[in-house]
């Protein structure tokens, strides 16, 4: 439990990081920050019940995408600028060291077992992404044609 929370921190801390990066000023930075632990939470959560990378990954990607929709629409921003913040707990650092580590020493089954799990997950945060993406497409859409409808 502890080791989840500290998890939650980190990513918090990680995304404000990556916010500067990206030239995220005030206020902003922390709810860019507030997307990267609520990607954590929702991907310790996803983990715990889902036993398919490519699945908790993708759920979690959806999480951080209306998340970052939501935050922009509010702010009148593009969702990129918390968008990414948000992602970067989903990165598998983890799986891209030790697939590295298995190509340079050789190593046939790391490097295989690891690169197939490290695709796997970057493929279920790409389809997150996309479905995140078109379903809020279809809602705007859904929106803008109720909104003209109730002034025509």
């Amino acid at each position: 439990m502890v080791e989840n929370i500290e998890l939650i921190v980190l990513s918090f801390l990680a995304s404000i990081g990556f916010a500067i990066v990206f030239q995220v000023r005030g206020k902003d930075l922390l709810l860019a920050g507030l997307g990267g632990a609520i990607t954590r939470f929702f991907y310790i959560i996803f983990m715990a019940f889902i036993p398919y990378r490519i699945l908790y990954a993708g759920l979690a990607a959806i999480i951080a995408a209306f998340y970052a929709e939501i935050v922009a629409t509010k702010k009148k921003t593009p969702a990129t600028v918390f968008l990414y913040p948000s992602i970067i707990p989903l990165i598998p650092g983890d799986l891209i060291y030790y697939t590295m580590g298995g190509l340079v020493l050789s190593d046939t089954a790391t490097f295989t077992k690891n690169g197939i799990d490290c695709l796997l997950a970057l493929v279920g945060i790409a389809v997150g992404f996309v479905v995140a993406s078109t379903i809020t497409f279809y809602i705007r859409k859904f929106v803008s044609a109720k909104e003209a409808h109730q002034e025509g």
